[in-house]
């Protein structure tokens, strides 16, 4: 019995790495599911820095696979796959070449620009499942035309299923806290996304290490400061600060849900931290992550920064050192506790054993 065949289109920049994170999470999940009995292949530019360190077989392009029809169309009708999860991405002349050999097309989004894609009327009859990584608080509602085309036409239903999140286990949290020589709430946290990200010529990665000196010196708590693979400078040397280039998902969760506090952008890290219940300040450092920002800081879910290096650590001593942070963390345990990981790890899973209706 021929294996079932899994490909992966995820949104692919030297800027973000959202998407491809968590197609490489899904994606390593699935594997361990089928053991032996699965092929697994992604599409990726080859500029971004992650590509060509893909654990999975992978077809580079010489830019994003939206730019490349012919070619990704081509590699569809050539490998055959079972299942396409197109994160945040995917043409309709893409997803026309994956029905054409009878594959399920899965779409996932994560803001309103995103899931309108996933509701063009060139998307009729083309999607299986489209899925919304977002909570409810965290995304507009459908707008009248959207619920209206909806009603009309087969256009798979945009169903809000959570982040995605990979909840690290006892064993993984002791053992990076060991790694790192931390302890439980001694430490923060500091991430900027991929580290590709620049604001007013300032790398982001860069505005949040200066910010992480400022905090340290202040609060006396070590701060745990992730560059992001797609950082282009060297990761410096620091003796205040533990300075890493990247860390696996699930050891970046781990350590995230033990840190006293967060410092984040407003991508996909942002909704982990309020998931793991880990107070949080953030700044927007990319067009689409505005919105998501304003979504959340109306929930109170987080303490909004503004892109500059002393209000930033003002905002973060601001959390640790007021009942800001007890606000934070009791709002979170208000939260409905729903999350999309098992719901798309078992969709995809149920789609390639052929028991998707």
């Amino acid at each position: 019995m021929s294996n079932k065949r899994l490909l992966f289109i995820p949104v692919s920049s030297p800027q973000g790495i959202g998407e491809y994170m968590r197609s490489l999470l899904l994606a390593q999940s699935l594997q361990i599911e089928f053991a032996n009995s699965i092929d697994i292949h992604f599409i990726l530019n080859k500029h971004t820095a992650y590509a060509k360190n893909c654990p999975f077989e992978t077809t580079l392009l010489e830019h994003s696979a939206t730019k490349e029809l012919d070619y990704v169309c081509e590699f569809i009708e050539q490998f055959r796959p079972d299942v396409v999860v197109f994160d945040c991405a995917g043409r309709a002349g893409h997803m026309k070449a994956a029905k054409k050999v009878g594959a399920k097309v899965v779409f996932i989004s994560q803001h309103a620009k995103k899931r309108a894609k996933g509701l063009k009327l060139n998307r009729v009859n083309l999607i299986d499942v489209h899925w919304v990584v977002q909570p409810d608080y965290c995304i507009e509602p459908l707008t009248w035309a959207e619920s209206t085309k909806l009603a009309m036409f087969s256009l798979a239903y945009p169903n809000n299923v959570g982040p995605f999140v990979a909840f690290a286990s006892s064993e993984q949290k002791r053992d990076v806290l060991n790694r790192y020589h931390l302890e439980p709430n001694s430490y923060f946290i500091v991430n900027a996304g991929s580290g590709g990200h620049s604001v007013n010529n300032l790398n982001c990665a860069d505005v949040y290490f200066n910010a992480a000196l400022k905090i340290t010196k202040r609060t006396g708590l070590t701060g745990v400061v992730v560059f992001g693979p797609n950082y282009p400078g060297v990761i410096p040397n620091s003796n205040e600060l533990i300075c890493l280039s990247s860390l696996q998902n699930t050891d970046f969760l781990a350590l995230m849900s033990q840190a006293k506090v967060a410092l984040l952008s407003g991508g996909d890290t942002l909704l982990q931290a309020i998931a793991v219940q880990t107070p949080v300040a953030a700044c927007a450092i990319s067009k689409d992550q505005a919105a998501r920002l304003a979504h959340c800081v109306g929930t109170g879910v987080v303490l909004k920064a503004n892109f500059d290096t002393d209000d930033i650590s003002a905002k973060v001593e601001h959390i640790i050192e007021t009942s800001f942070y007890n606000g934070l963390v009791n709002k979170y345990a208000q939260l409905e506790n729903i999350h999309s990981y098992d719901v798309i790890t078992e969709g995809v899973k149920n789609m390639l054993i052929g028991e998707h209706s």
